[in-house]
């Protein structure tokens, strides 16, 4: 192998501080385990020259096992060996598997994981959590620094390159609008554990590994020529037909995990090109390369873009489930803490949205939210909670547009009541909280989320028999000069209750009136503009839904 530059030296280790760093963070002294790992890295730099001499795989796949494991001292201790013994095979064989290891480990722990969020959220540093903010923006664009200090010693293909660095750069932004909304302790500690992975998939790749790779990846002609394309495509492929199976839940069983696992390798496979990505446009550019390893990385930077909305209301599981396993006044410190920012950043009031969509799916999955296990109501008081520090913080500093984005949030909230007691059966509390909804969404002056509340008051319409929900979205309606998509669902919602009750010509004639209005998902996406709420829901899935009613409505109905 090569000779390590001094570049990947720098990178391999700046890893090896970061993992000291977290190390020193979990470690329990009280516990055996941190003085063993301290001593096997005082060992380690110690008899460093004899490792380097016994280096090969199997000594790289047990470097990655113990790294793994969380010996950050050690992997930190082995990163620092490399500035007095660069020896190619030591960083390769040793110093990398240790340092991704510890690095895949810490991820899995930190975001898969509770006691490191839960130490977070007991601890709650707003320095951390600003320095890995700042980290976050600035990691993005420094892969075009490193094209400055790796020049090309062949010219041309300048713009392949370029195009490289921008799916790498892509990429970066895209993740890390799926955290910018978590609440702190989960934002900073997530933030620390993936972009500690990514910096030691980088140093990994700037080592002789990664030259070794590029040089293999040449010398293989299956792998540059048409078929690498056509492999791109086909993994960006299955990878959206997995995720839609997957998030839509139209299959179950056996057939759903064949998805799900289907997926996770599609998306494995997404993520070492994006590697190889990194290899060839950052440190390694070879010029026959270059372009492909452009194209390698796009399935991982695309699908990451489009995912980035879902990722967020995902994302954001995990917070309501940590929450829901603090103490109250853990619990509520945090939460504070949260309506501080969300007055200060005007951030949407996404939280409690997430913890309603999180109740909901609780009643379908035992464990919605992995590691977490949060049942509805524990999801719907969380709700209740996050909208009490809105309260408090409203309270401390009035804020007319806060207020106003508490009174939706309130409906929002009402809302998802209606929805899991109506299929918890209790429709009379499901009804109940539908007209919570309506009166609280009217409040806030939204008129396409009260559209949507009329709806969920239809749903469980049943449960009083003097209510008579035709009349009053036909009041309604006429009360206000609504834009085509609240009038639309707003009819669809009257034609359904007229339907339920047997009146079978009213039910016609609003569907009728419905279809005159032209809703398309541009004009849904004006309304909730208009309302300016968030919805967990995207104006093409509301879309759909309001599609679907009609079309079951027109089957159940003569044509008019």
């Amino acid at each position: 192998m090569v000779d390590p530059s001094v570049l990947s030296v720098v990178l391999v280790v700046a890893v090896g501080v970061h993992a000291v760093a977290r190390r020193l963070g979990a470690a329990d002294w009280a516990r055996p385990l941190p003085w063993v790992d301290l001593g096997l890295g005082v060992l380690f730099g110690i008899f460093a020259g004899s490792v380097a001499d016994g280096a090969g795989v199997w000594v790289g796949v047990a470097a990655f096992v113990v790294g793994f494991c969380g010996f950050g001292f050690l992997a930190g201790v082995a990163a620092l060996t490399v500035l007095r013994l660069p020896d190619p095979d030591l960083m390769a064989w040793v110093v990398v598997p240790l340092l991704v290891g510890f690095g895949f480990g810490y991820y899995l722990r930190a975001v898969r994981g509770k006691a490191i969020p839960l130490r977070a959220a007991v601890s709650d540093s707003a320095v951390a959590d600003k320095r890995w903010r700042y980290a976050a923006l600035a990691a993005p664009y420094l892969s075009m620094v490193v094209v400055l200090l790796v020049p090309m010693t062949v010219s041309g293909h300048v713009l392949a390159r370029v195009l490289g660095v921008a799916v790498l750069t892509i990429y970066l932004i895209a993740i890390d609008h799926t955290r910018q909304w978590l609440m702190r302790p989960r934002r900073w500690t997530t933030r620390s554990a993936e972009l500690g992975l990514a910096l030691a998939l980088v140093a990994a790749a700037a080592s002789p590994v990664g030259e070794q790779v590029v040089r293999w990846w040449a010398a293989t002609p299956e792998l540059t020529g048409g078929g690498w394309y056509w492999g791109a495509l086909i993994t960006f492929g299955v990878f959206v037909v997995c995720a839609g199976v997957v998030g839509s839940r139209v299959a179950t069983g056996p057939v759903l995990a064949l998805f799900i696992v289907v997926g996770l390798v599609t998306r494995l496979v997404m993520l070492l090109a994006l590697v190889l990505t990194a290899c060839v446009a950052l440190f390694h550019p070879h010029p026959d390369l270059l372009f492909l390893a452009a194209v390698g990385g796009l399935p991982a930077a695309l699908s990451s873009a489009m995912a980035a909305r879902r990722g967020q209301v995902s994302r954001q599981f995990g917070d309501v489930g940590l929450l829901a396993e603090l103490n109250d006044t853990v619990r509520t410190r945090v939460i504070d803490a949260w309506a501080v920012e969300v007055a200060a950043t005007r951030l949407p009031l996404m939280l409690p949205d997430a913890a309603g969509a999180l109740a909901h799916q609780a009643l379908i999955e035992p464990q919605p939210a992995p590691p977490w296990r949060v049942t509805p109501d524990q999801a719907l008081a969380v709700a209740a909670d996050l909208l009490d520090g809105i309260d408090r913080q409203l309270a401390r500093e009035p804020f007319p547009l806060l207020n106003r984005a508490r009174i939706a949030a309130g409906g929002d909230h009402a809302l998802w009541q209606a929805k899991v007691n109506g299929e918890r059966g209790q429709t009379a509390v499901a009804l109940e909280a539908a007209k919570t909804a309506v009166s609280t969404f009217a409040r806030a002056e939204a008129p396409f989320a009260t559209a949507l509340a009329w709806s969920a008051v239809v749903d469980h319409a049943e449960a009083d028999p003097t209510l008579d929900p035709v009349a009053e979205i036909e009041a309604w309606i006429e009360a206000h000069d609504l834009l085509a998509a609240p009038r639309r669902h707003a009819h669809g919602a009257a034609a359904r209750a007229a339907l339920d009750r047997g009146d079978r010509a009213t039910a016609r004639a609003h569907l009728d009136r419905a279809a005159t209005f032209h809703a398309s998902i541009g004009a849904t996406a004006t309304a909730m503009r208009t309302d300016k709420i968030y919805f967990g829901a995207t104006p093409r899935s509301l879309f759909a839904i309001m599609l679907a009613n009609e079309r079951h409505l027109g089957l159940q109905l003569p044509p008019g």
